[in-house]
């Protein structure tokens, strides 16, 4: 994979999944517009990503749920790079909140940072994704059993597998693809941030693994892997999948590839079956190993039309 010249805005860069897939966005040659609000380990990531190839990120301190710091954002990138070829969606934050004692005010918070910040970052960047033919990877949590206090996260997750799926069947005819990428248990600083003492991670995290059906939490590293992939050009007809990488803990054990996907799409070409070969060397490759269960259509968004 090679982005050489290739602009890239992740969002959520500072940390976890985010940061992880700037880094390895420079390992293949990709110029960086990193968003984050912790100033600190957003240099850190930029340092990093700099060094990799020489290209200093465009490092953005803002508060994303803000509707005129998102305009500035992607002005401040076309500006300094004159283009964008990928944007991804990756800003989040952990918060267990019930029904009950949940304000509008945490609530709104919520949904405007994981569902509407996602939406307006897309409208925003569109007219510059149509001059490159590029793309666009949401990353939201994989599908699972809703539990009490996380009734926000269900919202959100399902609200944006829609929107993946819908935003791709409206963009195709641009050429541009929209993909998500749905992470389960993964190794972030998710249970800092919910205030588990630094004492006691190793045994949460034991217990977390044992709700995993392969028993493993996923490290940022492997999502990052998948994102990167994803925004790619090697798979040119892959847009609305939603890719969930969970150890099959969503249970949804259907085959990745379906020979009947080879066919007319919506886009007007028709898939190439090396295409199809490579995702599905991919997928049977050792680069992901919590990648089990997965939906993966490479149908150029048909079976959205």
């Amino acid at each position: 994979m090679d982005f050489t010249g290739k602009i890239a805005i992740v969002t959520g860069a500072s940390s976890g999944i985010g940061a992880a897939t700037a880094k390895l966005f420079s390992q293949h040659g990709a110029t960086l517009a990193l968003v984050g609000r912790n100033e600190a380990r957003l240099l850190a990531v930029a340092n990093h990503c700099e060094a990799a190839k020489g290209i200093r990120p465009l490092c953005l301190l803002y508060d994303l749920t803000i509707d005129a710091n998102c305009d500035e954002i992607v002005r401040k990138t076309v500006d300094t790079f004159g283009r964008i070829d990928v944007l991804v969606n990756c800003a989040g934050k952990a918060s267990v909140t019930s029904l009950f004692d949940n304000t509008m005010e945490i609530f709104d918070d919520l949904l405007a940072l994981h569902l509407r910040v996602p939406y307006k970052m897309t409208q925003l960047c569109t007219p510059y994704l149509k001059k490159t033919k590029g793309n666009i990877v949401n990353v939201f949590g994989a599908p699972a059993k809703v539990k009490p206090g996380f009734l926000h996260f269900a919202i959100v997750r399902d609200a944006m597998q829609r929107f993946t799926k819908a935003g791709a069947l409206e963009l195709v005819s641009e050429g541009i693809r929209m993909n998500a990428v749905r992470p389960g248990l993964t190794r972030t600083n998710i249970l800092s941030n919910l205030n588990v003492p630094e004492s006691h991670m190793a045994h949460v995290y034991e217990k977390l693994a044992e709700t995993v059906p392969n028993n493993v939490i996923i490290e940022p590293e492997e999502v990052a892997k998948m994102i990167v992939y994803v925004a790619s050009d090697i798979n040119p007809n892959l847009t609305g999948a939603n890719i969930v990488i969970d150890g099959a803990a969503s249970g949804k054990l259907r085959d990745m590839i379906n020979k009947d996907l080879i066919r007319s799409t919506s886009d007007g070409n028709m898939l190439d079956p090396k295409e199809v070969a490579l995702l599905i060397c991919l997928t049977a490759s050792d680069a992901f190993p919590s990648l089990n269960g997965a939906d993966m259509l490479l149908d150029g968004a048909v079976c959205m039309a």
